[in-house]
């Protein structure tokens, strides 16, 4: 069978020139402060301040497309970090203990600060206070409440929010030198609920038939939101994008050439294996959303008129019904009424569930959804074994047998 053809946005070209410049302005750009990419203020309140941040979980997922996290996971393991840590984990400190001088995209530079919010991995603050040992630097942490039932949070929950907020915006002003000013407060506050504006457009685009945004689409354009939030480039990226996905839409142009079927993916994808959509494609198999893409980043229109407000609600907005402590607590809150509702506008006849090696946290509850899709909806399901960086945990060929029996289960043999 021959291949599909490829798709590709043209948007997705400025996506990939904006992602090769952010990697060399990191070595340009000081203050540098390393942080994380959940829903996370802190990386806002960075740009407010002008500083600049890095990523680690990012550039973890540029290893893996590069085959090289096996390396750096490797290289950690010998230095005592267990083979149960996250893969990104395992390959940040493979990366900082490599002896060598080549690293994809010039590696990351030492930073002068780090940040962290614990709104969602469970792993961020060791992660970090490791870092802080590691580096001898200083570490800003805000710490957001956990929700304890699913009614809207009393509003003392805003107002803790607030105050930490406003003690972080301190620690960065001493560590930067610089003042947060009225105008640049609300210019990121602006831009960061543009930016999820855009986002959940894309995503509701994608409910069309054929599907504009495959899987591979949408894995490239969440750089956006997550590594240039708050930034006018960023509004500017996904403007360009909503704008030509709105003409495929119009058009009646697919991601894929012959669209017959249209499937979930539930966790991390892995990020080595994101050719592994073309194998989809060439069956008539297109991702128009997953759990990944949909439920975690940019869920929710949050008011910017009161830009330390934005930032407080945008720290306890992590997941789709907001106000989310964890991922964990989103995948369950979405097994039933979210899924179901996603399932139908969606036009879902199919579903890939990974059980992640990794992210305990977005691998939790996942089988019972495979359940809940099989029993309830009555979808076929293909579950698979990876994980999402380390790549000596996917095998090709077990991989291949079960898409081979889920393939002849929808009649694509």
């Amino acid at each position: 069978m021959s291949k599909p053809e490829k798709r590709r946005l043209e948007s997705g070209k400025a996506v990939s020139a904006a992602l090769r410049q952010y990697y060399k302005d990191l070595w340009e750009n000081r203050p540098l402060a390393w942080s994380v990419v959940s829903s996370n203020p802190l990386n806002d309140m960075c740009g407010v301040l002008g500083i600049q941040v890095a990523y680690p979980e990012n550039y973890a997922c540029v290893c893996a497309a590069q085959h090289l996290s096996e390396k750096y996971c490797t290289i950690a393991e010998a230095h005592d970090y267990k083979p149960e840590l996250c893969s990104y984990i395992r390959n940040n400190f493979g990366f900082l203990l490599d002896e060598g001088t080549e690293h994809p995209l010039g590696g990351l530079p030492e930073p002068d600060l780090l940040t962290t919010v614990s709104n969602a991995c469970l792993n961020y603050l060791k992660w970090f206070d490791a870092l802080r040992l590691h580096f001898d630097k200083p570490y800003v942490v805000i710490n957001t409440p956990t929700r304890m039932s699913d009614e809207e949070p009393p509003d003392y929950y805003l107002e803790y929010m607030v105050r930490e907020v406003e003690d972080a915006m301190a620690e960065l002003e001493k560590i930067s030198g610089n003042k947060a000013t009225a105008q640049k407060l609300k210019e990121t506050a602006h831009y960061s609920r543009e930016q999820a504006k855009y986002w959940m457009g894309l995503l509701e685009l994608n409910k069309a038939v054929p599907a504009p945004l495959n899987f591979s689409d949408l894995a490239n354009l969440i750089f956006v939101p997550t590594s240039l939030s708050g930034t006018e480039l960023g509004v500017d990226l996904l403007k360009q994008a909503h704008k030509e996905v709105e003409e495929r839409v119009k058009n009646k142009i697919g991601a894929i050439p012959d669209e017959r079927h249209r499937l979930i993916l539930l966790n991390i994808p892995p990020w080595y294996r994101l050719g592994l959509s073309g194998l989809f494609a060439e069956k008539g198999c297109v991702f128009p959303f997953g759990d990944y893409t949909r439920y975690v980043w940019c869920t929710q229109d949050l008011d910017d008129s009161d830009p330390i407000e934005h930032f407080a609600r945008k720290a306890l907005a992590f997941g789709h019904t907001g106000y989310g402590s964890s991922c964990a607590e989103t995948l369950y809150g979405s097994i039933e009424d979210r899924l179901a509702e996603d399932i139908k506008a969606y036009k879902i006849d199919g579903a890939l569930v990974q059980i992640n090696k990794s992210c305990k946290i977005m691998s939790t509850g996942v089988l019972d959804m495979a359940t809940v899709m099989r029993e309830k909806f009555g979808l076929p399901v293909v579950v698979l074994d990876a994980d999402q960086a380390d790549e000596r945990f996917y095998a090709d060929a077990e991989v291949q047998l079960r898409l081979d029996a889920f393939f002849e289960m929808i009649g694509e043999g």
